[in-house]
């Protein structure tokens, strides 16, 4: 079974007010067994248009990266107005 990644490229234009979201959704992709693989770093888009903050988190099969997407759901009113862009994908590995 090939592992399976949560992407997420998001706009935090409040670093402070987005700390609660921060918080909630590593003890989300905790219990899904994910693991971040990037999670903020300096990031150069190559062609597009990317937002301030890449994620990438990676889990052992697709219905673990489900359940915790289900996760990220239940808890994105945690964000407030601090990520007013927010976009994410599963994606099955090779």
């Amino acid at each position: 079974m090939s592992k399976t990644y949560i992407v997420a490229s998001i706009n935090v234009t409040d670093p402070d007010g987005y700390a609660d979201y921060l918080k909630a959704s590593i003890k989300v992709t905790a219990g899904a067994g994910g693991r971040a693989l990037v999670s903020g770093g300096k990031s150069e888009a190559i062609e597009g248009n990317f937002h301030n903050r890449i994620v990438v988190i990676e889990f052992d099969s697709i219905e673990a990266a489900r359940e915790a997407a289900a996760g990220y759901l239940a808890i994105r009113h945690t964000r407030g107005t601090s990520a007013p862009e927010y976009d994410s994908v599963i994606v099955q590995g090779v």
